[in-house]
């Protein structure tokens, strides 16, 4: 493997291994796999009650929190693939 790589290389293949159950394969291919594939999971569960509750209460509140926590959260998964 040479020293320096894209760091988004074995991505897609880590992504089908954590599907798999096989987290250790995940983290050999790309060491971010984990964080990155949780960052869209937390994303669809909270895009799922994000629906339910925006039905019950205020929309600029729960516009305002969702706007925040998602682009917190995107910067904290996605760091080392952007800025370092």
């Amino acid at each position: 493997m040479p020293e320096a790589y894209c760091k988004s290389r074995g991505l897609t293949r880590a992504f089908s291994q954590i599907l798999r159950f096989n987290f250790k394969e995940a983290i050999f291919l790309n060491t971010y796999s984990i964080k990155i594939f949780l960052f869209f999971l937390v994303q669809l569960l909270f895009r799922i009650t994000i629906n339910a509750v925006i039905k019950l209460s205020n929309f600029n509140l729960v516009r305002n929190f969702d706007v925040v926590f998602s682009f917190a959260y995107f910067i904290f998964s996605f760091y080392n693939l952007i800025l370092i």
